[in-house]
């Protein structure tokens, strides 16, 4: 197999991962629910968060393949995986703040009296915050990396054309969802995002697949 079809597979698994730990991502907590409940959504929340967690570098070495594809001396090409390794960052952070910082709070949360409750829940509520802004990072850092790949893609050629006009729309909506504050980053929402993203990634990595490597040439 060749690094291409390494890097296309990357980006399907990645992207699938990401599929997946939006699909059983908890989309509720109650703190005041049972120490059964809280621990059984904990454990979920923290698989869940590791399982993203662990599409990240998965999902990137697919993304070098894009650029590399593309060729790292066009200028978009470079600069849009300089912007998906920055979003990635912040998506990393926003998981380990929800899935790892969250739930060990969450489960300080079950044997303490009330005043030292109401503390938790203070940090609870800044590292929601905290969360919710990395993921409106990483949306927009992501919509403008699917942007600058989609205008090499476009003017790459004709049997790119139209998958460059097709990403270059898919980010330019992720923008605007998350700039005018027309989505909400919980699980729904982000995950919309995600869906959306994974679509057209999937299709960049069938291209990948389907595409002579530069040097079979």
């Amino acid at each position: 197999m060749t690094n291409q079809r390494i890097h296309a597979a990357a980006l399907m698994i990645g992207m699938l991962a990401g599929i997946l730990t939006m699909a059983i991502h908890p989309t509720s907590f109650d703190l005041h629910a049972s120490a059964e409940s809280i621990t059984r959504v904990n454990h979920i929340n923290t698989v869940t968060h590791i399982l993203g967690l662990a599409s990240i570098p998965v999902t990137l070495l697919g993304a070098f393949g894009i650029s590399s594809r593309i060729g790292w001396n066009h200028i978009s090409g470079l600069s849009a995986f300089i912007v998906y390794c920055f979003a990635s960052m912040a998506v990393m952070l926003a998981a380990v703040a929800d899935g790892l910082i969250g739930s060990s709070l969450a489960q300080e949360a079950i044997n303490v009296d009330d005043s030292q409750r109401q503390l938790l829940m203070m940090a609870l509520h800044y590292n929601f915050q905290l969360n919710q802004a990395l993921a409106k990072v990483y949306v927009a850092g992501s919509s403008c990396a699917f942007i600058l790949w989609s205008i090499a893609l476009a003017y790459s050629g004709r049997s790119t054309r139209v998958l460059g006009i097709a990403g270059g729309i898919v980010g330019l909506c992720g923008l605007i969802a998350v700039l005018g504050g027309h989505i909400q980053m919980n699980a729904h929402g982000f995950g919309l995002i995600i869906l959306v993203q994974a679509i057209w990634i999937v299709l960049v990595a069938i291209w990948l697949f389907r595409e002579t490597p530069l040097e079979a040439r």
